[in-house]
């Protein structure tokens, strides 16, 4: 420790100053504001799908459409994949194959609830 500063090395200095003033000025045109198109994401535009529209019907048709929606859904969401498979990076990709496999899958439960229904049906009328 140097001898001459002793005790006042910790103290504030009291000093009065001034601030240098600015002479950086920022000039030019305000920029409009842009708006991000329906469908583009990270700079990037992609072909709208009906894949929501495919995922609503595949899993309507668990609850009460059985094939009745469950075929259309499974045609919607085959144009969807379509779209999406040239692009793998298209946001709606998931949602599209979600619904292909939800849509095939109550399809074949479908039918076998059908062939099901049908078997004890035919049954029951050959055993009397």
């Amino acid at each position: 420790m140097n001898p001459d500063q002793g005790d006042n090395f910790w103290k504030e200095a009291e000093s009065q100053g001034t601030m240098p003033q600015a002479d950086n000025v920022i000039s030019g045109e305000v920029q409009p504001t842009q708006e991000i198109p329906l469908g583009a994401s990270h700079f990037a535009m992609f072909p709208q799908t009906n894949a929501i529209l495919a995922l609503v019907l595949a899993i309507a048709s668990f609850a009460c459409g059985g094939l009745i929606m469950s075929i259309p859904a499974l045609l919607v969401a085959i144009s969807a994949k379509k779209i999406t498979d040239n692009n793998p990076t298209h946001p709606d990709r998931g949602i599209a194959n979600a619904a292909y496999i939800t849509a095939i899958v109550n399809i074949c439960v479908s039918t076998l609830l059908i062939l099901a229904y049908t078997g004890v049906i035919i049954f029951y009328y050959t055993a009397s």
